[in-house]
């Protein structure tokens, strides 16, 4: 399963990363106690991020669920799974740049 989600996250991830990274960026490179006020919005982000991803695919590469269909995955599964992995490597990545700064 986690094979399969990485395949379909790869498809995306430079799209969702830059949506993450501008936002972090927007609202000024908040750190330390800044950043706790700001993970809600960032997710909310991220929400609204996957949801246009999941509007062009569906509406332009229909075709590609199809191989993940294949191999027992539904969409919705996939999109959690992608949804999971991209929350875990950008806040993962937040909280490493947090600890090194503050170090």
């Amino acid at each position: 399963m986690l094979f399969a989600v990485w395949l379909f996250y790869r498809q995306f991830w430079f799209f969702t990363n830059a949506v993450s990274w501008g936002g972090w960026l927007v609202a000024q490179v908040p750190l330390g106690d800044d950043l706790w006020l700001l993970l809600g919005p960032l997710f909310w982000l991220k929400f609204a991020s996957f949801g246009v991803i999941w509007y062009f695919m569906h509406t332009f590469s229909r075709q590609k669920y199809l191989f993940y269909q294949n191999m027992g995955h539904s969409i919705p599964r996939l999109f959690l799974g992608a949804f999971c992995l991209d929350m875990l490597f950008f806040f993962g990545v937040l909280a490493l740049i947090n600890w090194l700064i503050h170090v």
